[in-house]
Formats: C-alpha cells, sequence, structure tokens
C-alpha cells in the first residue's frame, strides 16, 4: 500500500488510474473515497494488498476544513451553483463558538445527494446531476470533536478541525454550522488530515510517487501488513504452529506466544509470527479478558485471510 496525498481536482479513481498507468500494478484500489476538491490521506492499494482496503473501512478520521458563510450550494462546496446569498459584515466568533458543542456526540446524517452513495445501485450524484432527488436514510455517525481554529481577516471564513467516525460528510456539517448561526456556508477546502493511524506528514505526494525509481524508491513508500493494520488487535505465534495457519486453522490458546491491544468476541485481529510480521488476519471466538481463564485447547481465533504476500 502507498500513502497518498491526494491532490485537489482529482477523484479518487482518478489517483488509482494514475498509480495503474505510470508505475504498472494490474491491480490497484483506493481506501476511504475523497472529493474531488480534497486533499489529504488516500491509501492506495495495489496487487494482493487490496485484499486489506476493507479492513481499514471502519478507521475514524480527522479533517480541516475553511468554511464560507453566508453563501450555499448545491453541492455543499465551492464546486456547485449558488443557491442563496446573505450580506453580513463580520462572524460573531462567540455565536458561532458555542454552537459548535451541540455537534459533538452521536447523531443521524442524511448523506447529500452530490455522492457516491448508492440508491438502488446508483451513485447519487449521477442522479444529482440529471436534477433528481431521492429520498435518503439518515446514517447513524459519531462526532468525536470539533473546533474552530482561525477566522479570516476578511471575517467572513472560518477553519475548523473535526474527528468523526466513517460515513461522516464534512459537507454536511459545514452547511449544518452556517444554518445554526443563520448565514449558511458552503465548504471552500477540505483536507483529510487523518485516517486512522495513517497521518498526512506521512503521506507521499501522487507527482512524487509516480517519478520514483520502481526498485529503491518505491520500495521505501511501501506499507508493510503489519504497519497497515498496526490499529488491530495482535495475536503472535508460536513458530512450531506457523503451518497451521496457512492451512486456515483455528488458534487453540496454547499456540500463542503472546497478544497485545484488547479484543471482543467476533472483532477482527491481526495474526502474526513472534517477530511481529503479519500473516493472517482472523475473527476472535473469545475476548482478551477470558485467555487467562481459558482452557489451553480452546480456540482462540480463526484465520479469515492469510497475506503472505510481503
Amino acid at each position: 500500500m502507498f500513502l497518498v496525498d491526494k491532490p485537489a481536482g482529482m477523484t479518487s479513481h482518478d489517483v488509482v488510474d494514475s498509480v495503474r498507468k505510470n508505475l504498472g500494478f494490474p491491480r490497484v484500489g483506493h481506501g476511504g473515497t475523497l472529493d474531488p476538491m480534497a486533499t489529504g490521506v488516500l491509501p492506495v492499494f495495489v496487487g494482493k494488498s487490496t485484499r486489506l482496503a476493507e479492513m481499514i473501512h471502519g478507521y475514524d478520521k480527522t479533517y480541516r476544513f475553511d468554511v464560507r458563510f453566508g453563501v450555499t450550494t448545491d453541492t455543499g462546496d465551492s464546486e456547485g451553483k449558488l443557491l442563496t446569498e446573505i450580506k453580513f459584515d463580520q462572524l460573531d466568533r462567540v455565536k458561532l463558538k458555542g454552537v459548535l458543542q451541540d455537534f459533538t456526540g452521536v447523531r443521524l446524517q442524511k448523506p447529500p445527494m452530490y455522492s457516491a452513495v448508492k440508491k438502488n445501485g446508483t451513485p447519487l450524484y449521477r442522479l444529482a446531476r440529471k436534477g433528481i432527488e431521492v429520498e435518503r436514510e439518515a446514517r447513524r455517525i459519531e462526532i468525536y470533536s470539533l473546533e474552530m481554529l482561525t477566522v479570516s481577516p476578511d471575517g467572513k471564513t472560518a477553519s475548523f478541525r473535526v474527528k468523526c467516525s466513517k460515513g461522516t460528510f464534512v459537507r454536511t456539517i459545514a452547511e449544518e454550522i452556517g444554518e445554526a448561526i443563520g448565514l449558511g456556508g458552503h465548504v471552500v477546502s477540505l483536507c483529510r488530515e487523518e485516517f486512522g493511524h495513517f497521518r498526512v506528514e506521512d503521506a507521499v505526494s501522487l507527482g512524487d510517487l509516480i517519478s520514483m525509481d520502481m526498485e529503491e524508491g518505491l520500495s521505501s513508500c511501501l506499507w508493510s501488513p503489519s504497519r497497515i493494520l498496526e490499529s488491530f488487535p495482535e495475536i503472535r505465534i508460536l513458530d512450531a504452529h506457523l503451518p497451521d495457519i496457512y492451512r486456515g486453522a483455528r488458534i487453540p490458546a496454547f499456540q500463542i506466544y503472546r497478544t497485545s491491544g484488547l479484543f471482543n468476541l467476533s472483532e477482527m485481529v491481526r495474526i502474526s509470527d513472534r517477530k511481529g510480521k503479519c500473516i493472517a488476519v482472523g475473527k476472535t471466538s473469545v475476548s482478551s479478558s477470558e485467555l487467562d481463564r481459558l482452557p489451553k485447547g480452546l480456540p482462540v481465533a480463526q484465520v479469515d485471510k492469510l497475506i503472505d504476500w510481503l
């Protein structure tokens, strides 16, 4: 996997196409779609690593975004058509900060029409481009934190940082903040700073990536399975029992060298050798709190996917 700092003006699929064409990988995919105007962390999976894309789907995300208040658009960002405009002098910073506390916590959010969410197999944005609006089911999301960072010199644009769960649409948050202060608003810039443990400062620009030497340069940017899945709890296996892992067997307690991180029943974990090289992922059949009193012959996890390709 390569961790790319996506440039503005490209879709996530455009980035995948660029990597495929310029670097020659026959299988390329990405995790966590970004809007064309957005920049920041985009995991790009190549070769057999594409099987891990679904594993990171649930990672939380952190975004920095700028909202221009007083103007609304049909897309919720600066690429859309103007809907409304309200003239005002300066943002009321006290009022703006005051409404932000109402956004944190678990809430329901309806996907915007201009999004890749599908309705009966068709992406919503395709329907929106035809002027068709359909009913969308609100989804459960969680906003862990939302803070105002700065206000522009003209007092009409503010910067924010939000940490949120998967499936959260920042454009919708921006619109709702605008509504809450009676001005409306839309996103004028958006950067995904974090995606789980992936950080934008650890990402490589797309231009730098596709211009690298195929051997030395690219290999230094590749993320190993252990690094991709380092947020997952880990079960390390005694060397003598590694052949059982490659056969996809269940893992009884006596085969375990050690564990790290807490896990619950039916949770995905990475399965590694004694040195920490990830060789598989599996689903637990007990919780980590039960390990100490579990009979040594009972299974702790079942191998789900082998990843012995690095």
